[in-house]
C-alpha cells in the first residue's frame, strides 16, 4: 500500500539529521510511497546555496535539489524561518531592497499554511 508522507527538516548542514531525512526520502521512494513536501523549518541551512562543505563532507544541498529534481519532490524553505537567518529569494531580496538572494536553487520559500494543508492530506508526518 502506498502511502503519502510529509517531511520536516528541523535538522541544520552540520547535524545528523538532514542527511538521515534524506535516506529516509530515497527509501520511501524505493517503496514505491510518495512525498508531497519536504518543508524545511529549523533546517534552513540546508537551503542557502551559499553553503560550501569542506571536499570531504556530504553536501546535503546539492542531495535534496538532485533528489527532487529527480523523483518531482517540493522542497519548501519556511519563509519565516528563512528571513530570520537571512535566507532569501529573489523576489524576498528585491523587496526587502536586499543586495543579493541565496535561496539555494531547487528551493521555494513558502508558508505554514503551505506546510499545514500538505500535513492535513497526507498519511504520515516525520520530523527530523
Amino acid at each position: 500500500m502506498s502511502l503519502s508522507y510529509v517531511l520536516v527538516i528541523n535538522s541544520g548542514t552540520t547535524n545528523q539529521g538532514a542527511f538521515s531525512a534524506y535516506e529516509f526520502a530515497r527509501e520511501l521512494i524505493k517503496q514505491q510511497h510518495t512525498i508531497a513536501q519536504v518543508f524545511f523549518y529549523q533546517g534552513i541551512s540546508v537551503t542557502n546555496g551559499l553553503m560550501s562543505p569542506a571536499s570531504d563532507e556530504v553536501n546535503i544541498t546539492h542531495l535534496w535539489q538532485t533528489f527532487s529534481a529527480e523523483y518531482n519532490v517540493p522542497l519548501i524553505s519556511c519563509i519565516s524561518a528563512s528571513l530570520r537567518r537571512g535566507v532569501v529569494d529573489e523576489l524576498v531580496a528585491n523587496e526587502q531592497h536586499l543586495p543579493s538572494h541565496n535561496l539555494a536553487q531547487g528551493f521555494t520559500l513558502g508558508g505554514l499554511g503551505e506546510f499545514v494543508t500538505a500535513s492535513a492530506s497526507c498519511d504520515r508526518l516525520v520530523q527530523f
